[in-house]
């Protein structure tokens, strides 16, 4: 499937126009809103319907791909197949910045998971802009540096971690606001197999986790719901003899 870009409307099919979605984003954060309507004649929207993929490795990197709405999957291929999940972007994802800063090739393959809307923002522009504007850049910079945070804990969990604590941590990071009693639901974003590979697991072994805290009735599992029933026991559950 081919991504579809075009201008940008003033509004299209009701959507929020895509000059308004920038304002929100953290790497344009304090930007004023001329910047901001100065750089949006220049971004291009993107529509990539679920299992587009939007670049590959190897790909030349001609700018970026900001996430506006939708779930965009990046990953490492193996010839044999494989993958290794390496993070699921959401509204405000960043994709393609290594490639461009590094003036090379994709490394990762860009995945649509959902229905995404992107903006699309030329390599050009965005070195202009960063020499042009010291609020921009900052933004940039601040943008990869919570990109690093966000690698480095994944490495801390991928190797210093069991595979039941990541998964426990993985279910407590998605908490909604105030779980009641004790007890709260958790909506699973994508396919279990997904997030296997996102924490390391095999999907056999996320699934076998799955189950034992469903066994050890911390859990209940209903699809990708999962009803956490003893919430105090999950937190400690790594923690006891």
């Amino acid at each position: 499937m081919d991504c579809k870009t075009h201008a940008i409307p003033a509004m299209a099919n009701g959507r929020v126009p895509l000059v308004d979605c920038l304002l929100e984003m953290p790497l344009f954060e304090g930007l004023g809103a001329s910047a901001i309507a100065r750089i949006a004649t220049v971004v291009s929207e993107v529509d990539a319907p679920s299992g587009t993929v939007i670049f590959k490795q190897g790909d030349a990197c001609r700018g970026l791909h900001i996430v506006v709405a939708g779930l965009v999957k990046l990953s490492l291929g193996a010839a044999q197949g494989d993958e290794q999940v390496v993070e699921l972007a959401g509204p405000g994802g960043i994709l393609g910045e290594t490639a461009m800063f590094l003036d090379g090739p994709h490394v990762l393959i860009a995945e649509a998971l959902a229905d995404t809307r992107l903006a699309w923002v030329s390599k050009t522009t965005v070195l202009a802009e960063l020499e042009r504007t010291p609020e921009f850049t900052r933004g940039v910079i601040a943008t990869l540096s919570r990109r690093l945070q966000h690698l480095l804990v994944a490495l801390e969990n991928c190797t210093l971690r069991s595979g039941t604590e990541r998964v426990i941590g993985y279910l407590l990071s998605r908490l909604p606001t105030g779980p009641i009693d004790g007890r709260a639901m958790v909506t699973l974003p994508v396919k279990k197999g997904i997030i296997a590979s996102q924490l390391n697991l095999t999907h056999e072994h996320f699934s076998r986790i799955l189950r034992t805290l469903a066994t050890e009735a911390m859990i209940e599992v209903d699809g990708r719901t999962v009803h956490i029933r003893d919430m105090a026991r999950l937190r400690t559950y790594c923690l006891e003899p």
